[in-house]
């Protein structure tokens, strides 16, 4: 379960959570808080609903359904995006088989992803020429940043020139993709960002290969526990393939949820990296004959 903590004068982000009852629970603490003599009874007649249901949905006694969770957006005065995860947040968290809860995951990631992940312009795909652009993206967001091209160069790993710091700050806020605050404090434009899946670009493609590169050399570059490079060998089935796959991408989206969701500030950048590719295909024609 991923809930975000907020304050009792905040309303709860319901795109933080894949909890339908914690969500629930935490946006009637608030309610309460905001409005105090708001009652179940008031809610119901808003929702279209028994005066008991919220209360036995909060309480255990019941669970939330999508019908429910329809009704119940419309009562908390939702929009059409928060409705729509509600819905799917109901629906995950009643689904039995795997695979009609990895359908929900992925609606709830859908959800997710539109409010919280900028797909990029091709022409700010620019970023991703060298691998130390992201990391110094990420870099700006720690307390203990300083905007000083010889200290970022300092702290990268593996380290880099102040003159390429330096560099990278002016690209990073010529593509937008940096800003400076009300306090003209360098930040992150947006809180997460992405190229188009399998977009056929060569910037994009050689930013992986200098990522695996870094993977590449971790274990001699890095102590054992504060990394982790391991790997399988598979046989598997194309579509069993394909599946993998997409699951890659599941788990990927479901990891940046989870760094989206922190509220302990940021004391390092990290680097994620995620490779699958064949090493055989008896039959498949290549280049240059029959493998």
């Amino acid at each position: 379960m991923i809930v975000s903590p907020e304050s009792p004068r905040s309303v709860p982000d319901i795109l933080r959570y894949s909890d339908g009852r914690a969500y629930l629970q935490d946006w009637w603490d608030w309610k309460k808080a905001v409005f105090p003599r708001t009652s179940f009874r008031s809610f119901a007649t808003r929702a279209g609903t028994s005066p008991s249901l919220l209360k036995d949905v909060l309480e255990g006694r019941r669970r939330l359904t999508s019908e429910t969770a329809l009704k119940f957006g419309k009562a908390m005065g939702f929009g059409d995006r928060d409705r729509r995860y509600l819905v799917a947040l109901a629906t995950f968290c009643r689904a039995r088989s795997a695979e009609s809860r990895a359908d929900a995951f992925s609606e709830l990631s859908r959800l997710r992803r539109q409010a919280f992940v900028k797909v990029l312009d091709p022409r700010q795909y620019a970023a991703w020429a060298s691998w130390h652009h992201m990391a110094i993206r990420e870099l700006v967001g720690l307390p203990a940043f300083q905007e000083d091209p010889v200290w970022i160069a300092s702290v990268l790993v593996p380290q880099i020139k102040p003159r390429e710091a330096e560099k990278a700050l002016a690209d990073l806020c010529g593509l937008g993709l940096l800003k400076r605050d009300a306090a003209g404090r360098l930040e992150a434009a947006d809180p997460a960002i992405s190229s188009e899946f399998e977009v056929p670009s060569t910037v994009i493609r050689h930013f992986n290969q200098q990522m695996i590169q870094l993977g590449l050399t971790a274990p001699d570059r890095l102590a054992p526990e504060v990394r982790e490079v391991s790997g399988l060998t598979l046989g598997l089935s194309q579509e069993c393939y394909d599946q993998v796959k997409e699951r890659i991408r599941t788990f990927k989206q479901e990891v940046m949820e989870f760094v989206l969701a922190d509220r302990n500030p940021a004391s390092l950048v990290a680097q994620f990296n995620v490779q699958l590719f064949p090493l055989a295909q008896p039959g498949t024609r290549k280049e240059g004959g029959v493998a």
